[in-house]
């Protein structure tokens, strides 16, 4: 099975006019949130074959903390991620990861859950797919041994993790 795992870059700084958008950084919440998942996906064995990033400031950021302690994974920045459509990132995603099994696009809202929806949500309906807070990650898979034979509007929602999940799980053992 083939994968596509969207991460939204962790909380960042409000908007202000010392600082264009693109330049904004994470919050000290947004930092350990990125840690969280970042521990998450390795943990649940999640780790991509390539990663995608935009090259904004805080999802530069938010991949660098999150793959702390992951193995060496090729990355590639790419400009259209930032402020990407859904049918953009597909392009991205063929232009780029056609070969790989796993991909992880570490970008913005609201093209990772445009996208989202386009992959799962005729075939989804018990999860509110709309709601795709910083930091959330949901991992998409496709019946398929390479990503370049997916039929994007047929992906399955593998799970769908935002930090308060994880919290949650937490405080309850």
């Amino acid at each position: 099975m083939a994968r596509i795992t969207l991460f939204r870059h962790g909380k960042a700084e409000m908007p202000s006019i010392a600082k264009t958008d693109f330049d904004r950084s994470l919050t000290s919440r947004g930092r350990l949130n990125a840690a969280t998942m970042g521990n998450f996906i390795k943990d649940q064995a999640m780790l991509p074959d390539c990663v995608l990033i935009s090259p904004a400031q805080r999802t530069r950021e938010t991949f660098e903390i999150a793959a702390t302690n992951w193995p060496s994974i090729p990355c590639h920045f790419c400009n259209s991620i930032y402020e990407g459509t859904a049918s953009g990132l597909l392009l991205l995603i063929a232009e780029r990861a056609a070969d790989c099994k796993n991909v992880l696009i570490v970008g913005h809202n609201p093209g990772l859950v445009v996208l989202l929806n386009h992959m799962v949500g005729t075939h989804h309906t018990d999860r509110n797919l709309s709601y795709f807070p910083t930091s959330c990650v949901a991992d998409v898979g496709f019946d398929v041994s390479r990503l370049g034979d997916m039929n994007a509007e047929e992906g399955a929602l593998l799970s769908m993790i935002r930090v308060r999940d994880l919290n949650e799980r937490k405080e309850s053992l």
